[in-house]
């Protein structure tokens, strides 16, 4: 422990050698265009690696060891969100400096840099693939945020993300573009501080559908930004992990302060606030619709979250701490999440910068009953007419489904120039966690069907995966102008999942309820898996005049997940851009124009057994213990490939209007598709895995920002995302179409769009001898009924800055070409619930539903007559047996994001308050605050079987999601 003593020691000795021998002062001032003060402004002496934040007044103020700089020629650099960044080249003479900036607003955000590969940086005007970015921190200074799909949502073009339930902690599912090839689940690969994280919903001991997700842990106050590489085009070098696109999230770091008059800035943020039921049920729709309502409740949420910032030269840090309890709108769902981040960044010598993330978190969250459960909230009082028949009202908050989740996410990365133009970079990371639940049915109540002496299961989840990214990048040039950044490296994976469950029935007693006190353990299990995978890339970047720019690269990847014969895989790209208002012919009202193409490939893994042709497994029987065939796999099989070409432009035009828009093309090949064996072979056990599946996929992605107000108090900002998208199969090899969902209504076929709703439907009555009804003709085969994923979505942003300090924010969400599978309503047709239902039912003199529920006041039918006929058609299209009577047009626009807030940042300083409070605001926002559809049910926008099952766009008795209210206080010291 000496030298690390000494070290440390030794460095702090000769910083106060260094700052001992003189200084002098580097000040100014930030403003923009209307001379309005830039507060927060970064002015920066990159030599030096110093600076400072702007003040209330717009003013910065750093202090320059004289002995080190006398004497320089340097740049300095002001830069401000959402403004261009501006360079001078100043003379360090050793006496004070003032210098003062003007910045212009940055419609396009052209000096963003954004990440374009798993190594590369580059600024947005000059990149050459489509990358989207949201910049989370602005987002959180007008609106409350929970959780990552609601920062994403609707806000980036070219991806979706839904919800499957309005659970607190549900899981979400990402649609990227068209949702990529046949294999793996379409979701793309998250990043957090370099760290890959853990994106399960987990389902344990199942309510229904319904998991919770391990991404709900994370603390959206925390995220500075969040980039999205969309498809295998950007994403290539990412290799067997970025067919889906590739989520980057970033995290918040320390900060230079306002003239380094202050050690740290410390903010607080305080939210209360709650979720409702945003649709109630009538009674034309379901007679039992008030006992269904009565089940909502109105869930509080309470939010403390304090964070410190602050830095210097040479250590820069941020830290955090939240407490959130939110309330669903379920008696027993709800969320109770401590978070503690710690980041830090440090500059040993101009050298080398390391920097270090931190993220500990504790989450508990109770799960209702719900989807697919008979005993649940929604399914005793909406299926059937008479609530409650399964289980009794009282006895349902009984029952306890709670899960506790403890997660660490730690990177440490570090970057060093041992030479001029040489870059060395490493990244660890580790993202550990424990997924603990109890399940509980007590003793006594009889849970439908469920014995009356009590159940209890407990489920326990540990997943331990590392993530280790190394590279190397070089810049030098070749011929006159032309710039080359060579870049190599390796990027690697593994992950250690292992869960154990068991199960216990009959308690003696109420009053002890642990699993030692059940007289039987009627299951048990354990499982352990182990995967690694990881690959080898480089990528050359060219640059010439500063106009033209040229990316080549090549991923080659390796995976236990692949067979053992099967070779690794290599995966190229290849992208390109122009700068077309570097010429002279383009008038001077088109600020920016760029034209990029790029191509790339990627893929998805085969499954973790894929590879092993025969898996046996171990059984009793009566004849005592011995190995059974498990699975039968393909030591041949190889990962999906993926290939895109995407081709767009980006424009900035009047200093107003900024266009981004890409047209892309993805052709899987080499797709997995299980065959099944002849019975003759015995082999028949399972589908056997090949390469022989291939799908298309297309569509376009558009976002266009136009500011046409701007001045010092008032600013408008609007923008819209529109995106289209679809898909088909084109090959499955002659294996047999997959079928899943409920009843089987969604299918991977050949000529048909993936997940596509495909199943029978009702054409027409039936009559007897006498014309009286006997049922409905059904399709002698599958149709295509349409689309569980819109064709066409988008987003409309409104963001007015007005009388200098109130803020208007709005955002909308659209979806066109879109159907949903009512079998919510097909279910409880079924049972008399439905007042149409039963009044067709009625007038055609049929017994199909219960007792006391057809209508009185109606006359019935005579067979035979036109009347009768009609009605007969009516009742045969709501058929329930067939359930292409029951998938609905589900065309939406949901009003998302509406919030009010006031800044009293400058009232502070016109009373002279900011010495105490260097800031104060306060907002009002709502969420889901109102929804306009076609759809027929509660919700557009959940899936009853899960976030992460085939199936998509099923309700049955899902919980909606809940609109939410939010009153929050920020303040800043």
């Amino acid at each position: 422990m000496k030298k690390p003593l000494q070290t440390l020691l030794f460095l702090f000795l000769a910083s106060g050698l260094v700052f001992g021998q003189g200084t002098f002062k580097v000040s100014g001032k930030v403003t923009d265009t209307n001379g309005e003060a830039l507060i927060g402004a970064s002015v920066v002496l990159k030599a030096f690696n110093t600076g400072a934040a702007t003040d209330l007044d717009g003013k910065y103020s750093f202090e320059v060891p004289t002995n080190l700089a006398k004497g320089q020629r340097v740049e300095l650099t002001a830069s401000f969100v959402n403004y261009k960044k501006k360079s001078v080249m100043i003379t360090l003479t050793g006496n004070n400096i003032t210098q003062d900036f003007e910045l212009e607003e940055d419609v396009f955000q052209s000096d963003e840099v954004v990440v374009t590969g798993i190594a590369s940086k580059t600024s947005k005007s000059v990149a050459e693939v489509s990358v989207s970015r949201i910049s989370a921190a602005d987002l959180q200074m007008v609106n409350a945020y929970n959780s990552l799909s609601q920062l994403v949502a609707g806000k980036i073009s070219g991806v979706q993300m839904q919800t499957s339930s309005g659970n607190v902690g549900s899981g979400w599912r990402f649609w990227v573009r068209g949702g990529g090839g046949l294999n793996g689940d379409g979701q793309p690969i998250i990043y957090l501080d370099g760290v890959r994280l853990d994106n399960t919903e987990v389902i344990g001991y199942g309510a229904g559908g319904q998991g919770n997700s391990i991404l709900s842990n994370l603390n959206a106050n925390d995220i500075d930004k969040i980039e999205i590489l969309k498809g295998p085009a950007a994403a290539s070098s990412y290799g067997a992990n970025g067919s889906n696109g590739v989520v980057l999230i970033t995290t918040k770091t320390g900060k230079m302060l306002a003239g380094m008059q202050q050690p740290v800035s410390i903010d607080y943020r305080f939210n209360y606030g709650y979720n409702e039921q945003l649709y109630k049920y009538t009674k034309d729709e379901y007679l039992s619709a008030d006992d269904a309502n009565r089940q909502f409740v109105k869930g509080p949420i309470r939010e403390h979250y304090v964070s410190a910032a602050g830095g210097t030269s040479t250590l820069k840090y941020f830290a955090s701490f939240e407490n959130r309890y939110e309330h669903g709108i379920m008696p027993t769902n709800f969320g109770d999440r401590s978070t503690v981040r710690l980041n830090l960044t440090a500059f040993p010598s101009e050298k080398l910068t390391i920097k270090g993330s931190t993220n500990y978190v504790m989450n508990k969250l109770g799960r209702p009953s719900n989807d697919n459960i008979i005993y649940g909230f929604l399914g005793n009082t909406i299926l059937r007419p008479a609530s409650f028949g399964w289980v009794k009202e009282e006895d349902l908050i009984k029952i306890k489904d709670e899960s506790k989740i403890n997660q660490f996410i730690g990177s440490l990365t570090a970057s060093y120039k041992p030479i001029q133009d040489l870059e060395l970079n490493g990244t660890i990371g580790i993202d550990n966690s424990d997924y603990y639940q109890e399940r509980f049915f007590p003793y006594g109540p009889n849970f439908g069907g469920l014995i009356q002496t009590g159940q209890k299961n407990i489920y326990d989840r540990k997943n331990k995966q590392f993530t280790y990214d190394f590279n190397a990048a070089y810049n030098y040039t070749i011929f006159d102008d032309i710039n080359v950044r060579s870049t190599a490296g390796g990027q690697f994976f593994e992950r250690t999942l292992s869960s154990t469950n068991v199960t216990g029935e009959k308690f003696n007693t109420d009053l002890i309820t642990t699993l030692g006190a059940a007289s039987t353990i009627t299951s048990y299990g354990e499982s352990f898996s182990n995967v690694k995978d990881g690959g080898i890339f480089t990528e050359h970047a060219f640059s010439y005049m500063d106009q033209y720019f040229l990316t080549l690269g090549i991923r080659r990847d390796y995976a236990t997940s692949i067979g053992k014969n099967a070779p690794a895989i290599t995966y190229p790209k290849a992208s390109f851009a122009i700068r077309l208002d570097k010429y002279d012919f383009l008038p001077q009202e088109i600020n920016l124009l760029k034209l990029r193409a790029a191509y790339g490939e990627s893929g998805q893994l085969p499954g973790s057994t894929a590879g092993i042709p025969l898996l046996w497994s171990a059984e009793t029987g009566g004849y005592g213990a011995g190995a059974v065939l498990n699975s039968i796999g393909n030591d041949a099989i190889q990962p999906e490939r993926i290939k895109e070409l995407e081709i767009g432009f980006d424009a900035e035009l009047f200093k107003d209007i900024s266009i981004e828009f890409t047209y892309f093309r993805q052709n899987a090949l080499n797709s997995i598709v299980g065959k099944v064996n002849a019975p003759s072979t015995g082999r028949t056990i399972t589908a056997q895995p090949y390469n022989v599946g291939a799908m298309e996929n297309q569509g376009f992605e558009t976002y266009i920002q136009y500011t046409p107000i701007r001045s010092a108090n008032y600013n408008l900002q609007l923008g819209l995302i529109w995106n289209f998208q679809e898909n088909k199969v084109t090959d499955l090899g002659g294996a047999q179409p997959l079928y899943f969902g409920f009843n089987s209504v969604e299918t991977i076929q050949v000529g048909l769009p993936k997940y596509q709703f495909y199943t029978f439907k009702s054409v027409g009555a039936k009559y007897d001898a006498n014309g009286k009804y006997i049922g409905s003709n059904v399709s002698t085969d599958r149709i295509n009924v349409g689309s569980p994923v819109p064709k066409n979505t988008g987003s409309f942003t409104v963001n007015f800055k007005f009388l200098k300090d109130f803020t208007l924010y709005g955002f909308a969400e659209w979806g066109l070409n879109y159907k949903i599978y009512n079998y919510t309503k097909a279910f409880a047709a079924r049972f008399g619930n439905v007042p149409e239902y039963n009044k067709y039912n009625y007038l055609l003199g049929l017994k199909e539903i219960a007792p006391n529920t057809a209508p009185k006041d109606l006359t019935q039918l005579t067979p035979g007559t036109d009347e009768y006929k009609a009605a007969a058609e009516k009742f045969a299209s709501m058929d329930w047996r067939n359930p292409a009577n029951y998938i609905e047009d589900a065309d939406y626009l949901i009003i998302r994001e509406v919030s009010l807030s006031y800044d009293f940042t400058s009232l502070l300083s016109d009373f002279e308050l900011n010495t105490y409070v260097k800031n104060l605001a306060i907002g009002l926002s709502v969420r889901n605050l109102a929804r306009i559809t076609k759809y027929s049910g509660p919700d557009v926008e959940f899936n009853s079987q899960g976030a992460r099952s085939d199936a998509r766009a099923i309700d049955f008795i899902t919980l909606q999601t809940p609109r939410t209210v939010n009153l929050w206080v920020r303040l800043g010291f």
